[in-house]
């Protein structure tokens, strides 16, 4: 849900690329440990991460890689007291409130999460990444209202930002909007059609207001965009089973075939959608001088 430390909690270090300027002591061997903790080598990343804090107590960048250390090691409380340790040399640093926004608020301390996540937002108001994380809190202290007010936030600042769509579904999912979640669950994939989360919550939407055709054509859907090809035909091919008018499904069905190699039954459910009228299929049809 965050935007800031997915894949787990890790944070990417940012290093100019090109600068005229030589690493310093601290900026290099900050960069060996980022790469050794991408490798998984915990203990050599730690060994560089020391030298580089030895050589230089105020280098924001590895005050924030040693966090993610203590992360991975299960220590939110010395996580906490390094990214303390670096507010206290910049105050303003986004990339230091976030990470601790975020710890705060896996720790259920949710008061301290939207205290820095509001620093962050004074130090950058026009940033829609803070709103979300905010928004974020409130949805894990189940006040979903104010959660989807400060979603709106972040997407009035910009509207193509995926996780925000995805988040504001999963808020009004909760309060029993459905169709306002099923349309945020939507706009997410059409901004980045492999948020395969989406197509699972859209899904499991779809069941509790007893669409069953559309909630196992998103299954097919989040297999399909997982390349789990097989059970993706499976999951479609049980909705057109069911629901025999699914063009949709049949579409579907097709690209999944195609993508297996198997151009005799991608035909043969392409034809079948455009039997139904599903346009896409049409178009595909026609183009390629199909009879259907």
């Amino acid at each position: 849900m965050y935007a800031f430390f997915l894949s787990g909690i890790l944070l990417g270090l940012v290093f100019i690329q090109g600068c005229s300027h030589s690493p310093s002591t601290a900026e290099f061997n900050t960069l060996k440990a980022e790469m050794y903790l991408r490798a998984g080598e915990t203990e050599q990343a730690q060994k560089y991460l020391t030298i580089a804090l030895e050589s230089d107590a105020d280098f924001i960048e590895a005050h924030i890689l040693q966090s993610k250390i203590y992360m991975i090691r299960d220590n939110p409380d010395k996580a906490i007291e390094q990214l303390e340790k670096a507010r206290t040399i910049d105050g303003k640093n986004l990339d230091v409130l976030y990470s601790l926004g975020f710890i705060y608020t896996r720790k259920r301390d949710y008061d301290k999460a939207l205290s820095v996540y509001n620093d962050a937002i004074a130090s950058r108001p026009d940033t829609a990444l803070g709103y979300n994380n905010i928004a974020v809190t409130y949805h894990s202290k189940k006040e979903f209202a104010k959660a989807i007010e400060q979603y709106k936030k972040a997407l009035k600042i910009d509207s193509n930002f995926v996780e925000a769509h995805y988040n504001i579904g999963n808020s009004y999912a909760m309060m029993n909007k459905f169709q306002e979640a099923i349309n945020a669950y939507n706009t997410s994939v059409q901004l980045d059609p492999k948020y395969v989360d989406a197509y699972a919550e859209l899904s499991s939407v779809y069941q509790k207001i007893g669409n069953q055709a559309e909630a196992g054509n998103n299954v097919g859907l989040y297999y399909f965009w997982k390349e789990q090809y097989d059970k993706a035909v499976k999951a479609f091919d049980d909705v057109v089973k069911a629901h025999p008018n699914h063009a949709v499904a049949y579409n579907n069905l097709a690209v999944t075939y195609d993508k297996l190699g198997n151009r005799e039954l991608s035909l043969e459910n392409l034809k079948k959608s455009a039997v139904l009228g599903y346009t896409p299929a049409i178009e595909i049809c026609r183009k390629n001088n199909i009879a259907f």
